[in-house]
């Protein structure tokens, strides 16, 4: 069996926006491209098309449904990893189309390209956030958010620790729930971090501080996927479980940026807030931030003595300056002095944390696994450089959490890239 040879299409119909016409078009897909990404609240897919004949009616599948966008797609994808272990097909799932592009017809073949959305993107540009919300949970705040698209699925929200009052002013729920988890503050923190990712998998909605995917990595450390970086290429006819595992091609995207770094507050940086109803300002002394985490998918690692902030006097130390003004009794009908948002606890702490996040960027092609999704963690490793049989690289190799996740289907091969990041180095 070949390992990243073509993946099966168990099932991949197109329904028409009355549901009384349903085609397959398994033959004609020429490509197809699955994406999910941590900064993404939708699913996206792309698939090409090449049709002959008369399909629906003695007319073509692009004017005889006809697809004009908001038609249900419905695919399963079987791949050979699938096939390995003897599994059901992972990839089954329903898409709309948004987009009909590169649409050609010479007469006897047409083509054209599908660009899809989950049905949640469609409803997202339908709903408006029209309510206060204040007395509870960021979290709590965004699933009840979120619970207005009526979603398939809601998984995996993290707890937050904070509250923000907020009212909606008619936004569409995908732009608050961005919005609020930038602002996020993962139960326990103390302070020290801030910052979560609202994202959706075909499993559903996921709401998850950067400290939480950590923790969550390091947790399934020994049963995370894992991928290996060999010198050859194994043979996948004799050992096609070992070949599933091979690292068949990967890039560094970036590995630490010490200017972008500091300019992004990752090392520290100082904060300005001012109060509109006393007129105070926050107090130098208590306006540096210093990051403070513990929580590493790697190993300790020494600063540059230039970018150290303990080696930097105080004059010097703030690479970036994060200022604003509080907001203080906006919210509530009558005279009130409540500060309804302080961001002195979590905007440097948001700069910090999703910054040292991406500090190590690469992207890896491997054979077709449509188990993973994004936000899931992988164990990389790599090779240590040796004119002897090479050791296992201790820096290089660790813990990654998927950033961007790629299925491509070709019709004679099948791959999953994968945007991988973390924040440290080391195993």
């Amino acid at each position: 069996m070949q390992i990243t040879g073509p993946a099966v299409y168990e099932k991949f119909t197109i329904t028409s926006k009355d549901n009384n016409k349903e085609v397959s078009i398994i033959g004609g897909i020429t490509d197809f491209q699955y994406f999910e990404d941590l900064h993404s609240p939708s699913t996206t897919a792309i698939v090409q098309v090449t049709n002959t004949g008369n399909t629906i009616e003695g007319q073509s599948l692009y004017n005889g449904l006809p697809i004009r966008g908001g038609e249900r797609v419905h695919f399963k994808v079987k791949t050979p990893v699938d096939a390995l272990s003897e599994s059901d097909a992972k990839l089954d799932y329903v898409m709309y189309v948004d987009t009909i592009s590169h649409v050609a017809n010479d007469g006897q073949v047409e083509s054209f390209t599908l660009h899809l959305v989950s049905r949640e993107a469609i409803t997202n540009e339908q709903t408006r956030v029209t309510r206060k919300y204040q007395g509870q949970t960021i979290d709590k705040t965004v699933e009840q958010i979120v619970s207005l698209l009526e979603p398939l699925s809601i998984t995996k929200f993290e707890k937050c620790q904070n509250t923000i009052p907020i009212i909606g002013n008619m936004r569409k729920p995908f732009t608050v729930a961005v919005m609020l988890a930038a602002k996020g503050v993962p139960v326990g923190s103390k302070d020290s971090s801030a910052g979560f990712f609202f994202w959706q998998t075909r499993d559903g909605f996921r709401f998850k501080s950067v400290d939480g995917l950590i923790k969550e990595a390091l947790a399934a450390k020994s049963s995370a996927q894992r991928y290996y970086f060999r010198q050859t290429v194994d043979d996948p006819y004799k050992n096609p479980s070992r070949a599933a595992t091979q690292i068949l091609d990967f890039q560094v995207n970036k590995d630490n940026n010490v200017v972008e770094g500091l300019s992004k507050g990752e090392k520290s940086s100082y904060r300005i807030f001012f109060n509109p109803l006393d007129f105070t300002i926050t107090q130098p002394q208590d306006s540096v931030f210093k990051p403070d985490s513990k929580i590493k998918l790697g190993g300790n690692e020494t600063e540059p003595a230039v970018a150290d902030p303990e080696n930097i006097p105080i004059n010097y130390l703030a690479p970036r300056i994060v200022s604003g003004v509080f907001n203080v009794g906006a919210l509530d009908v009558g005279v009130s002095t409540a500060v309804n948002y302080n961001g002195f606890y979590d905007l440097s702490q948001a700069f910090c944390r999703y910054g040292t996040f991406f500090s190590i960027d690469y992207t890896i092609l491997v054979p077709c696994n449509t188990n993973l999704t994004a936000g899931d963690p992988v164990y990389l490793e790599f090779p240590k450089t040796s004119e002897e049989t090479p050791d296992v690289d201790t820096q290089q190799s660790g813990l990654y959490i998927i950033k961007e996740i790629t299925h491509k289907f070709y019709p004679t091969k099948s791959y999953t890239s994968m945007r991988v990041v973390r924040d440290t180095h080391g195993t």
